[in-house]
């Protein structure tokens, strides 16, 4: 099983929903920094805390050919326990601020791109 933390906003790029670290990212760096401190640390701390716990894939797209690209997104393994577990209160915080994020749940995400131990890269254009 896997588990991927996604919003609302469209990345036209994968043409799949925007996800968890995009999202941070929106809020850290364009957010109300000043009314909102204490969960601006917190991302801080979380985004920290992934950039040294889980590695950044090494492909987020498939070129078959000519055609072009087909992009990728991440997905988390249920067996990495502390990275669901950060994730899902990086997602509450989130929504906390207005940014709505939603947890979903696949058994078959798409083909998998990349994978480690704690992560996968899937495009669910191609199954």
């Amino acid at each position: 099983m896997f588990i991927r933390f996604e919003t609302e906003v469209r990345d036209p790029c994968s043409r799949t929903n925007e996800g968890i670290f995009c999202a941070a990212g929106d809020v850290l760096f364009d957010g109300p920094h000043a009314t909102l401190s204490w969960q601006i640390s917190e991302l801080l701390r979380l985004r920290d805390w992934f950039n040294t716990h889980l590695n950044c894939p090494d492909r987020l797209w498939y070129r078959p050919g000519r055609r072009g690209e087909i992009s990728g997104v991440c997905w988390f393994r249920d067996t990495a326990g502390d990275h669901v577990t950060r994730a899902r209160y990086m997602a509450w915080l989130l929504n906390d601020v207005g940014c709505g994020v939603v947890e979903r749940r696949a058994r078959r995400p798409g083909r998998i791109l990349w994978e480690d131990v704690h992560q996968i890269v899937a495009s669910p254009h191609l199954l």
